[in-house]
């Protein structure tokens, strides 16, 4: 008979526990829904399964996180190949997300790759764009060739072109 250390046997079991809940994860673009404002993306960090690192399944369908708020939305532009970020929330979004209410989770789904909403943008390496002013909010072109800055005493646009309709 063999004799099991119940100490080790719970750490294995806490760890097991440990790999097996999605919290958030880094993730490719593969594509892009602009009307739906959701993405396909491919995650970026492999997997151990049977002691060899996969690449793990795309995730489909995700919906963007937008900004809205006092009545004006921030959207952002996403495109093949962009970084960013998913998060598994703890129950499924089938309600709140759709109606945007309270109300009881539809499953009992927990951290599923189903209810995932995309952060995106996250900026790779060190990289920043030249020629942006310090202590501002800036949107710019990766360049740097267009830019607006809200700091806190300017406002300062940079572009090639100024097109007002």
């Amino acid at each position: 008979m063999v004799e099991v250390n119940s100490f080790q046997y719970e750490q294995t079991h806490d760890q097991k526990l440990k790999e097996s809940v999605c919290v958030a994860a880094t993730v490719k673009v593969i594509a892009f829904d602009k009307k739906k404002m959701t993405v396909n993306v491919q995650p970026l960090s492999k997997h151990l399964e049977h002691g060899n690192y996969e690449s793990q399944p795309p995730i489909l369908r995700v919906p963007v996180m937008c900004m809205k708020t006092g009545g004006f939305i921030v959207r952002p532009w996403i495109t093949v190949g962009d970084v960013g970020l998913v998060v598994y929330l703890d129950h499924d979004l089938d309600s709140t997300v759709s109606g945007g209410k309270e109300a009881d989770p539809l499953t009992e789904r927990n951290h599923a790759t189903s209810d995932a909403i995309f952060i995106g943008g996250i900026v790779s390496g060190n990289y920043s764009a030249p020629g942006i002013p310090d202590n501002a909010h800036v949107i710019s072109s990766e360049d740097g060739g267009s830019f607006i800055a809200i700091a806190k005493d300017y406002i300062r646009i940079k572009s090639p072109m100024v097109y007002i309709n």
